[in-house]
């Protein structure tokens, strides 16, 4: 068999995203993941928003990243014959005063006018707690985490280049020019495994800051408009009578088991959206942990004493926004040796954090 060019590690929205590009490449791939055990990709709630925080700062790189996430998304549905992309407003519904006046402010600042659409008075919908008013934020979409990672697996499936597996580190042989593992050769190795780089004996001394969270699906009869609503916390349709609403975070209790305390806090953001006689029921309970780090910048590129060691990880909250884009990106710089976004580039770590295993 002749060497893969690349080994991936993890088929998250990331290692799909990174594997996806590669591909196009013409470039010869495996991929090994472990089905989505504890994956994040699938708590998410891929929503791609270019406003976010308490300061309501626009999101980082969201400029270029944004608008080539929804080119992606859309030419991956027509090929792969599957629904996942949606453009959708987010409905921000104010919590007081003050921050309705932070909206405005940020309305007529040049900068972010073109992604803050019309303010709406209180009480324009008649079934949310909008008592302080709203306002639509533009150029948000929304992807469905379950089926685009559903779609991305049936095409590595189809096309011969996953195995479902846990990734063995003891099985990696890096005493050749080209990696060995079980019985395949490999020029590189790309680790897009999540916050359980943690465990990578290659890249655990990364600055990571990871955050457990959890989402509730709703079943209820409530009548609400077809936007992600966003208060403190957010609700959106996924279905006939169901919605979502998330999330939490947890940055002490790293697993992926649900648990009643965040399952109160969702209902409470839940109903503090939506009126209470909507009746709510939980059809599911879910929870993973997202791969934040330190500095809230991902993690891109290669190992500090073995060029060969890759990784692409890191990306927290933002995965589907930024993956798309940043694989393109990532790929170019090693296939082309392009220069890696400075505020992404691991080197900015070594310094400080990184010592010799030799």
């Amino acid at each position: 068999m002749d060497a893969l060019d690349y080994i991936i590690v993890g088929q998250g929205i990331a290692g799909s995203c990174m594997a996806r590009e590669l591909i196009s490449r013409g470039r010869k791939i495996l991929i090994i993941d472990n089905s989505w055990k504890d994956a994040a990709c699938l708590v998410a709630a891929g929503v791609i928003n270019p406003i976010t925080g308490q300061r309501l700062v626009k999101s980082w790189r969201s400029e270029a990243a944004h608008p080539y996430a929804k080119k992606f998304y859309r030419g991956l549905e027509k090929e792969l014959g599957a629904d996942f992309f949606h453009d959708r407003k987010i409905l921000q519904l104010c919590k007081s005063a003050e921050e309705r006046e932070l909206w405005l402010s940020r309305r007529h600042d040049v900068g972010y006018a073109e992604f803050i659409g019309v303010e709406n008075p209180p009480r324009s919908f008649e079934n949310l707690n909008d008592s302080f008013g709203s306002f639509f934020i533009e150029r948000s979409a929304w992807v469905e985490p379950q089926a685009a990672m559903d779609a991305f697996k049936k095409y590595f499936s189809k096309l011969g280049v996953i195995r479902f597996e846990n990734f063995d580190y003891g099985r990696l042989d890096l005493s050749k020019n080209l990696l060995q593992y079980s019985g395949v050769s490999a020029k590189k190795i790309i680790f897009c495994e999540g916050w359980q780089t943690q465990n990578n004996p290659f890249f655990s001394w990364l600055p990571m800051r990871p955050a457990k969270g959890e989402i509730l699906t709703l079943k209820s009869s409530a009548d609400i408009s077809n936007h992600i609503i966003h208060r403190g916390g957010w609700i959106m349709k996924c279905g006939e009578n169901l919605f979502r609403v998330g999330s939490t975070w947890d940055r002490e209790n790293l697993n992926s088991s649900p648990t009643a305390a965040a399952q109160n806090e969702l209902l409470a953001i839940a109903k503090n959206m939506l009126p209470a006689e909507s009746g709510f029921k939980i059809a599911a309970h879910s929870a993973g942990v997202r791969p934040c780090t330190a500095t809230t910048r991902p993690h891109l590129g290669s190992h500090p004493e073995d060029p060969r060691l890759l990784s692409f990880n890191g990306f927290g909250s933002k995965g589907y926004a930024l993956s798309p884009y940043f694989a393109r990106h990532f790929a170019d710089h090693l296939e082309n040796a392009s220069p890696i976004d400075p505020e992404a580039d691991l080197k900015r770590h070594v310094k400080k954090f990184f010592k010799s295993r030799y």
